[in-house]
């Protein structure tokens, strides 16, 4: 694949997510940099990462080096100012996109929950395999159809969305908040307090908090929750046990508790879940 830059303007538009521009470059100039209140593309979000060389990003009143690996995401307008520094004596290579729509802005506050405005990915990144699926579409194959590049743009947006490598405080970060999960899926049936689950990661229960809500983006203890109601589906699919046992083995010592906790998320109680089967055919549900 060679280097390049790509615009697409739509005559239809299409409300959720729509690719604005994608490329691939390199710069040596001391000139080159953006500013985030003063960009002329204001509703849009950008993702910018480094190849090679480096860059700079301010934000929050701090300057980021964005080494190779690295990169940001960020939305138009915002507080952000990204620009090429000539002392690091090597030209900048980086790749980026810009969208925009619904979505985009939704997907980038996510985003920005479960990773911050700086991002580390592997060379291997998923996100960077969608990324160079969707930039060989348009330099070679010269995809332009409005709905293919959206579902590619989805693709990689949700792959940067999922867990990859990063700095060593990401990986050890992310390696507290799998054990802390797996706890939970073991321990289903006991009444565990946040206390506990963070006891057993060796960390306390507000720093695991906020930990899942980088990653998770909800706390543990509703990531708990959602695991028990899995486990209900299951029992209340593959046993003839009572609801109340079903309850009890899934961690809800009141029954009515967990009627009321059951239809929240199902919209209707264990006892009609399970007497409607034909309505209902799951024997699994995944609560995400």
């Amino acid at each position: 694949m060679k280097q390049g830059a790509f615009a697409f303007r739509y005559t239809e538009a299409i409300p959720h997510l729509l690719l604005d521009t994608i490329g691939w470059q390199y710069t040596d100039s001391p000139n080159y940099g953006h500013e985030g209140h003063s960009r002329l593309d204001p509703g849009h979000v950008v993702f910018q990462f480094t190849l090679s060389g480096e860059g700079r990003i301010e934000l929050d009143g701090q300057t980021h080096r964005l080494l190779p690996g690295m990169g940001f995401a960020v939305k138009v307008p915002s507080q952000f100012h990204y620009y090429y520094d000539d002392s690091s004596k090597r030209p900048w290579e980086f790749i980026w996109l810009n969208a925009k729509g619904e979505d985009a802005n939704r997907m980038w506050d996510r985003l920005h929950e479960r990773k911050g405005p700086i991002i580390s990915l592997r060379e291997a990144s998923p996100a960077l395999d969608r990324f160079w699926e969707l930039y060989r579409g348009v330099s070679e194959e010269q995809l332009t159809e409005p709905t293919e590049l959206s579902a590619r743009l989805y693709r990689f947006i949700l792959a940067l969305l999922m867990p990859d490598g990063g700095t060593h405080s990401q990986v050890q970060s992310a390696s507290i908040a799998g054990k802390a999960k797996l706890f939970m899926k073991e321990h289903v049936a006991q009444p565990l307090s946040l206390r506990e689950i963070a006891e057993h990661c060796g960390v306390t229960g507000e720093y695991l908090c906020r930990l899942f809500r980088k990653h998770e983006a909800i706390s543990p203890l509703e990531y708990l929750r959602r695991r028990r109601i899995e486990t209900a589906v299951a029992l209340l699919r593959s046993t003839s046990l009572d609801v109340r046992e079903v309850g009890r083995q899934c961690g809800f010592e009141s029954a009515s508790y967990f009627g009321k906790t059951f239809k929240s998320y199902l919209g209707l109680s264990p006892s009609e879940f399970r007497s409607n089967k034909q309505a209902y055919p799951f024997d699994t549900i995944f609560l995400e």
